[in-house]
């Protein structure tokens, strides 16, 4: 029998040591071992909710660990830990199942390990009140203090608080129905009759929060759902396209939004989708034809040098998802906030000014160009946006969005339509 905690303790590691990405390492863990579907929930629970809180966890031990041990260990004491205070496993199940995957490296490190967790369960759990605010909130929701203090900076204490604690929340599944292929009304009785509960996003026509499992679900199979988060939907349907639109999306991997456009548009039209990565354009192709796109040409490139490759350039739509920092996915993507820093996010900066002057010109006269991310830093959003009005002479806005992860339990995104006026 497959011991579940020692695998979650392996992907733990990956993740943590070797920088692996947590929702890829957690799939191929779950694609590679068949496992029952209590055991999959509870592998699914414990790599993510540890992960999750590193930071609490580690504070919450540190007066019980003089020297730090070798990072296995250390991995599993963390992973311990969230069990006896984030579930309901009991505390000595917890601590023996530890000792046990420990022993299998020595008979130190297994004495270590159950003196670590008895010790903790003796000595109570530190006091985080007299921390400073900044700390304390760093602690309490595991998120780096130089990150909770550049939101501080931007949102001030209560807002910040509800991203932090909307980022470690458990989310309900969003999806967008393909209406290429269904009826919202369809999908929603079919559900219904599956026993599967779901609200409506609000802020979007076709989408769904499903409570429930999807896994292998025929609503997916089928191509007449689709994994959408409810924020990134707003992004096409702010776009609004004509069904006969000419409409190229400059970084469309893996092609969600590239997908939506094409429902909107029921097949007419013409959309190209570029991507630099290989793997996401034959990602997208897959993709397009479980879903019945078929109005789109994919394409290999570098949205930087679209213009250099490409004979249009008389766009009615430019997309330009450009890549961010994804402060505003934090609750989908729980171990970038160990990896963003603010030098990267300086590098994001200019990469998003060179996408937005190179392919600007991609847009016919009277056209759109759409900039989006899924973060909520300014300085990626409207400061990037202000900039750019200031040197291009012939751009509007027209729409403009940011939306916060609580306000609708979706990502943090924020979506610009710009016009390019005609020149008189």
């Amino acid at each position: 029998m497959t011991n579940v905690r020692k695998l979650a303790l392996e992907a733990i590691y990956k993740i943590m040591a070797e920088k692996a990405y947590a929702n890829l390492t957690v799939n191929r863990y779950l694609n590679r071992y068949k496992l029952e579907a209590n055991d999959r929930r509870l592998f699914t629970k414990l790599v993510y909710g540890t992960v999750e809180n590193i930071i609490k966890l580690e504070y919450l031990l540190r007066p019980f660990v003089k020297k730090e041990p070798e990072a296995r260990i250390k991995y599993l004491l963390y992973l311990s830990l969230y069990q006896i205070e984030y579930t309901d496993i009991p505390p000595f199940a917890a601590v023996d199942e530890a000792v046990k995957i420990a022993k299998e490296k020595n008979r130190f490190a297994a004495s270590f390990v159950n003196a670590v967790l008895r010790n903790y369960l003796r000595g109570g759990k530190r006091d985080l009140s007299n921390l400073p605010k900044n700390e304390y909130l760093s602690v309490e929701y595991s998120h780096p203090l130089w990150l909770v203090d550049f939101f501080l900076d931007v949102y001030g204490y209560e807002t910040t608080e509800k991203i932090l604690k909307e980022n470690n929340a458990s989310r309900p599944l969003s999806v967008r129905v393909n209406t290429l292929k269904t009826t919202l009304g369809d999908v929603e009785a079919e559900l219904r009759k599956d026993g599967i509960g779901f609200d409506r996003i609000p802020i979007v026509s076709s989408g769904l929060s499903v409570i429930g499992d999807l896994h292998g679900h025929r609503l997916l199979r089928e191509g007449k759902l689709v994994f959408q988060d409810g924020a990134a939907q707003l992004v096409a349907e702010m776009m609004a396209p004509d069904k006969n639109a000419k409409i190229i999306d400059l970084c469309a991997g893996p092609g969600g939004k590239t997908a939506h456009l094409s429902a909107l548009m029921n097949n007419g039209g013409l959309i190209y989708a570029c991507d630099i990565h290989r793997h996401k354009i034959e990602l997208m192709d897959k993709l397009f034809y479980r879903l019945g796109v078929r109005n789109v040409k994919t394409a290999l490139a570098d949205a930087r040098k679209i213009g250099e490759i490409l004979d249009e350039k008389d766009f009615d739509y430019v997309l330009a998802d450009v890549p961010c920092s994804g402060l505003g996915a934090l609750s989908d993507r729980i171990d970038l906030k160990y990896r963003i820093n603010r030098e990267s996010i300086a590098e994001l900066i200019d990469l998003q000014r060179e996408i937005l002057d190179k392919t600007w010109p991609l847009v016919k006269p009277g056209g759109k160009y759409v900039y989006s991310t899924c973060t909520i830093n300014p300085e990626e959003n409207e400061a990037q946006i202000a900039a750019f009005l200031e040197r291009t002479p012939f751009a509007r806005v027209i729409a403009e969005r940011m939306i916060l992860p609580f306000e609708y339990r979706t990502d943090g995104f924020y979506i610009c339509i710009m016009e390019k006026r005609v020149e008189n």
